[in-house]
């Protein structure tokens, strides 16, 4: 079998999450953090005929780049690469994989659109001004997506309107958990603690906690 762009691409943006991954038999792909406030799955064009675990995602997919296309070759206890390379299983109980069943996610009191142009300007300004946190946020008739640091009252802050909104509420995101693949993005979140983000054009989705500072007030 060979990987698309697509798909490498995407188990780029995985190892960014996880250094570890679980495959499963089929097309989809998952991982979690390690934290597991995280939880991202995908569907992609290959299927991947058994189960097989990768200690070191980013060192798999750096060997597949020594060669242009390469094929895969899933074995039992190994993967041959291009037809020289013979890369070792990790032991799945060595690996932090997701749960078997599908998170159950509740019923969203937010939900609004994330343009690709939006998101990449929040953490271009995030990055620029050294803020470590994003907040969605509503507060008199406005949503916003906010760079901010919510443990400094005089910090820099970097606002973007999103729409307008009834409710009043502060959705606080760690900004190192905001690790999205490249696209726009339709988000949903509960005052559960949990978010989902999920991509208008690629079968993908991310659960991402909200921190404790989060604040809904309906």
């Amino acid at each position: 079998m060979k990987l698309s762009e697509q798909t490498v691409s995407l188990l780029k943006n995985f190892s960014g999450i996880n250094q570890n991954i679980q495959f499963k038999a089929g097309n989809r792909i998952q991982t979690i953090s390690a934290q597991k406030n995280i939880l991202v799955s995908a569907e992609i064009p290959e299927s991947f005929p058994s189960d097989f675990a990768i200690y070191d995602l980013n060192k798999m997919l750096g060997v597949m780049s020594l060669f242009q296309d390469p094929d895969l070759e899933v074995g039992d206890k190994t993967m041959k690469i291009g037809g020289k390379v013979d890369y070792m299983f990790a032991d799945p109980a060595m690996i932090v994989s997701p749960p078997d069943k599908d998170l159950v996610f509740p019923d969203p009191e937010v939900s609004f659109t994330l343009s690709k142009g939006d998101f990449s300007q929040v953490i271009k300004a995030a990055a620029v001004l050294g803020l470590p946190h994003i907040c969605v946020e509503g507060k008199g008739g406005k949503m916003n997506i906010v760079a901010t640091d919510i443990n400094n009252s005089s910090s820099d802050e970097f606002t973007t309107e999103l729409g307008e909104t009834s409710l009043t509420f502060n959705m606080v995101f760690k900004i190192e958990n905001l690790k999205l693949f490249s696209g726009d993005y339709n988000v949903e979140i509960t005052s559960k603690g949990i978010s989902k983000f999920t991509h208008t054009s690629t079968p993908l989705q991310y659960f991402i906690a909200t921190e404790s500072d989060s604040t809904f007030g309906g």
